[in-house]
């Protein structure tokens, strides 16, 4: 069954140390492309400093149609489980961890950092420069299972009455836009901010945008997507396929082009369109990935062109109190159950999901 299995009859998953005798269900990649198999799997150990968390919503994420499909600049070894957007219930606790009891609901942060280089020392944990696998990268076993054990200082504990749906989006589907937004781009007030590629990241930044109180315009190929922009408070949408993007900017805003760009898709194309469309002394901050695109340095010698990586742990705690009090919604348009979860990750490969994903388990 192209399952890899120990003494015990269970597939290894990933590395064997860290699983213990106990069983639980997961969806294991077994091959690039093809169905997941849930499967029964050693329940996950907990270290001295980690804590198992119960998953209850696990957010699915298009980084891990990649992983599926073998496209990942780094590949899993097989069998692999996926899924980093993790929110549940603390389940067993390491002897050494403390600030937690079992039972509390908890959001997982991705990083697991060495807290001792210059970049977490000055708060920066997302570029710690001796990071471990985050859940369900490369080398880590994620949350599309029933258990999962995470550093318990990458347990950050979440109201009980938060829906798990929301908590689970607010570690990617939130931070990675929040860090962007907030602490690289630094937007202000009244300020016009263009997203690139509306789908579940860049309508979390719509939302932090528009507490901010900055204007919004959101640039889709998809209607739909544009649709769901409106409700979550955009001010301008653009319909790339059918309208020139850069001039349309630049009539907005009366010739001087928008403050901040934020590209969720990053080709060539996208790419060239957000320098353009964006004024002098403003930034264009790119947040996807694709081919090699060549750049001409003429074209940006007057704003800032630089990139953003998830968010802190910092920018999480911010998010979790403004879900907290209500200031954030819920952008999940799909739910599917553990055993759907080929379904979910097919949808999204094929552009079918407006908003986000979660599996609930």
């Amino acid at each position: 069954d192209k399952l890899h299995r120990g003494q015990d009859g269970l597939p290894k998953v990933g590395n064997d140390l860290l699983y213990g005798g106990t069983v639980m269900k997961a969806a294991l990649i077994t091959e690039f492309g093809a169905p997941l198999k849930v499967a029964d799997v050693p329940e996950p150990q907990v270290g001295a400093n980690d804590v198992l968390v119960k998953v209850n919503a696990c957010g699915v994420c298009y980084s891990d149609v990649k992983l599926w499909t073998g496209r990942s600049p780094s590949k899993p070894s097989l069998p692999h489980i996926l899924g980093h957007e993790i929110a549940g219930t603390v389940a067993r606790i390491g002897q050494n961890a403390t600030g937690l009891e079992e039972g509390d609901p908890v959001a997982v942060y991705l990083y697991d950092t060495c807290d001792q280089c210059a970049a977490c020392r000055a708060g920066r944990d997302n570029h710690c420069i001796a990071m471990k696998p985050y859940p369900g990268s490369a080398g880590r076993p994620g949350g599309f299972a029933e258990y999962v054990s995470v550093p318990s200082k990458n347990a950050l504990k979440v109201p009980s009455e938060l829906d798990f749906s929301l908590a689970a989006l607010l570690p990617d589907a939130f931070n990675t836009p929040y860090h962007a937004i907030v602490d690289v781009a630094q937007v202000r007030f009244n300020e016009t901010a263009m997203l690139v590629g509306i789908g579940g990241l860049a309508m979390g930044g719509l939302q932090i945008l528009k507490l901010i109180g900055a204007k919004v315009i959101a640039v889709s190929r998809t209607e739909s997507k544009l649709e769901m922009a409106k409700k979550f408070g955009a001010d301008i949408t653009i319909n790339s396929m059918t309208t020139d993007v850069v001039q349309e900017v630049k009539r907005l805003t009366d010739g001087h082009g928008v403050n901040h760009v934020f590209d969720f898709v990053t080709t060539p194309q996208t790419l060239d369109q957000g320098v353009r469309s964006t004024r002098p002394g403003g930034k264009v901050v790119f947040l996807g990935y694709s081919e090699p695109i060549p750049l001409n340095i003429g074209t940006i010698r007057f704003i800032s062109l630089t990139s953003s990586r998830n968010g802190t742990r910092q920018n999480l705690w911010d998010l979790i109190s403004l879900a907290s009090e209500g200031k954030l919604k819920s952008q999940v348009t799909r739910t599917y159950s553990l055993d759907d979860a080929t379904e979910a990750l097919t949808a999204l490969s094929k552009g079918e999901v407006t908003g986000r994903v979660v599996l609930r388990i």
